[in-house]
């Protein structure tokens, strides 16, 4: 903007006083709402008042009935009169009139209301209670008042408002004229006057004013603007310059072709690009004979025409010496139908995201077509996130059924066998879980899990294979029985026997509890052996173990020593209950024969009965219990003895 054009705009603004637009625009709508308010609080004062009115009124009715009764009663018209003329110490209360019982009027004071229509009335009863409560009335009293008197009070505060709002606009004009002048009026001048001075002399001139509020900040704006004008052209020649430099030596091609494909403006990181020595050189040349297929730039011209600017466009282009690059390219297209844009080299980026997508391609074929049954699962919520063809095999479930499960859906596990799990698998440092898998079809199968951590778009998840080992656990459950349970009776063999009570003793010992070990032997068993064969003898044994058997704890320990001796660990049993045990396991065998092909045969037993004692070993507490059995069969046979 020239000098002159400068100062022209800004007197031009103040050629309408300001101050007289302040005054018309705010003036009227501030005597409305005096007025408004006036009349608002002019028609409340006059209400309080009438109400004020009443309510006295009615409190002096009120009082001055209860002093009537008793002159009405005793026919006092001399102390009646003076009574009703007590209502001239309320200017509002005009007048009075006594009626009897009968609703004749007897006795009148002041004004009436024949006198003046325009009085109020009050009444009240006028009656005698008597001693029993009973009531009688002897007559009424009316009380005639007006509100003449609120009027005038009303007129008076109508009339100090308005005095007072006629001050306030005298007030407010006074003192709008002196702050305008003191903090527009006068800075304005001197804006006005140093814009006059610009305009006469044609040198920028600043106003000398200082001051911390709005029109002090114009102006204070208006001599920072001539101050720095002459350095803002200074620095718009910087920044061409400057821009020429970023242009020539910026690490991305920027160019402009016309629409015909020829090269009007590159930087030389452009002529890199494309194979050029020098910028100068590649000047005139068409760019359209670098792609390697001209439907890309076919592409490119179409899809500018249709939005006016693209967006990282990859194309493959020819360099001059011929070899191949890919570059990224976007811009928008200018009027005159040419196109800035800006150009980068992406071969490397290209290559590496095509060895990433064949990676991802092998990675894929191996999870898919994998026969190892895998899932990909989230460890923080346990959803499935990914499943191979061989997993929906395997669980009887689609793909999208499973990746809309959690592992815990496949697992029939509890927590608490989950948690025990993995610590066990921590102690043997096994890198894989045991778990117990259901199929869709509900059928549960022993499963070993390996699992370990995989990274996926910044994603945390956890890849597991899974392997059925539902035959391996049989064969190993049924190896582990015949290594532990004696095969004829199902009871636990000698060495398992062994092992536990060694267990059982530390255990007892540690914890301070009790414990008792029975030794069972039956009597005369070669007998049946020698009469029945070894058949119906092996009959009694495994009928007696399963008597035995159902009659123990399940916590209790049953095992067959070899041939027809057998021991017991009862765990938390004092010597007292292990008795009592070990009577009713001689009676159940005294009282119960035992069903055979041949007869039905009734076997006794003899047991001897020990206690576990401070720092006793296996050896120790079998040897007193063994003792305890030899006794019971010196005594006889079919006894209990506790050693």
């Amino acid at each position: 903007m020239s000098k002159k054009n400068y100062g022209n705009a800004v007197m031009s603004m103040h050629s309408n006083s300001l101050f007289i637009k302040f005054l018309a625009r705010t003036l009227p709508p501030l005597l409305a709402v005096a007025l408004l308010l006036m009349l608002f609080f002019g028609y409340t004062t006059q209400n309080d008042i009438q109400k004020e009115i009443d309510t006295d009124v009615d409190i002096y009715a009120t009082s001055i009935s209860r002093i009537l009764d008793d002159l009405m009663w005793n026919y006092q018209t001399e102390e009646l009169v003076s009574a009703l003329g007590t209502i001239s110490s309320n200017p509002a209360m005009q007048g009075a009139q006594l009626f009897d019982q009968d609703g004749k009027s007897f006795l009148t004071y002041g004004v009436q209301p024949a006198d003046d229509s325009a009085l109020r009335i009050v009444e009240k009863d006028i009656y005698k209670r008597l001693p029993d409560g009973s009531r009688i009335d002897i007559g009424k009293l009316e009380i005639y008042y007006s509100y003449a008197n609120a009027e005038k009070q009303f007129h008076h505060y109508i009339t100090d408002q308005a005095i007072r709002f006629v001050l306030s606009i005298l007030i407010f004009s006074i003192a709008g004229i002196y702050a305008y002048h003191t903090t527009i009026g006068t800075p304005l001048k001197k804006l006005l006057h140093a814009i006059r001075a610009t305009e006469g002399t044609d040198e920028w001139t600043q106003a000398s004013w200082e001051s911390n509020d709005e029109i002090g900040e114009v102006i204070a704006a208006h001599n920072s603007l001539i101050r720095h004008i002459s350095q803002k052209e200074a620095a718009l020649a910087d920044s061409q310059q400057r821009y020429r430099q970023l242009f020539d030596n910026a690490l991305v091609g920027i160019y402009q072709v016309r629409s015909d494909g020829t090269i009007k403006e590159a930087n030389k990181t452009v002529a890199e690009i494309l194979g050029y020595p020098s910028v100068q050189e590649m000047s005139g040349e068409n760019i359209k004979w670098h792609y390697v297929d001209l439907t890309d730039r076919e592409q490119l011209w179409a899809e500018l025409n249709s939005k006016g600017e693209v967006s990282n466009f990859q194309t493959q282009l020819l360099r001059k010496d011929s070899s191949k690059i890919w570059v990224e390219m976007s811009g928008r297209l200018n009027p005159d139908c040419s196109f800035n844009g800006v150009i980068q080299d992406v071969t490397a980026q290209v290559e590496a995201r095509k060895a990433f997508e064949e990676r991802d391609e092998l990675h894929r074929a191996f999870f898919e077509e994998n026969k190892a049954v895998m899932l990909l699962h989230d460890p923080l919520d346990s959803s499935i996130q990914f499943v191979n063809p061989a997993a929906c095999q395997y669980y009887g479930y689609s793909n999208e059924e499973l990746t809309s499960m959690t592992i815990r859906d496949l697992d029939c596990m509890s927590d608490k066998e989950v948690f025990e799990e993995l610590k066990k698998a921590t102690m043997e440092h096994r890198n894989y879980f045991k778990h117990y898998h259901t199929l869709k079809d509900g059928t549960k199968r022993h499963v070993e899990v390996f699992t370990g951590p995989v990274s996926m778009a910044n994603r945390q998840l956890h890849y597991s294979i899974v392997h059925d080992v539902t035959e391996k656990r049989r064969l190993e459950a049924k190896l582990e029985r015949m290594a532990t349970r004696d095969q004829l009776t199902g009871a636990y063999n000698r060495h398992a026997f062994f092992q536990i009570a060694r267990d059982e003793i530390v255990r007892t010992q540690r914890f301070g509890h009790s414990m008792a070990v029975l030794m069972f032997d039956l009597d005369h068993f070669k007998r049946v052996n020698d009469t029945y064969g070894h058949a119906v003898g092996d009959e009694v044994l495994r009928t007696f173990a399963l008597r035995c058997r159902a009659d123990l704890r399940q916590s209790d320990i049953f095992a067959r020593l070899g041939g027809e001796e057998f021991a017991a660990i009862l765990v938390e049993t004092d010597e007292i209950r292990a008795m009592e045990v070990a009577e009713r396991i001689r009676a159940i065998a005294a009282d119960n024969p035992i069903p055979t092909e041949s007869a039905k045969l009734t076997v006794t037993v003899s047991i001897g009965v020990a206690s576990l004692q401070e720092n006793d070993t296996v050896a120790g507490i079998l040897k007193r219990a063994d003792a305890g059995l030899y006794k019971a069969k010196e005594s006889g046979r079919n006894s209990v003895v506790k050693a």
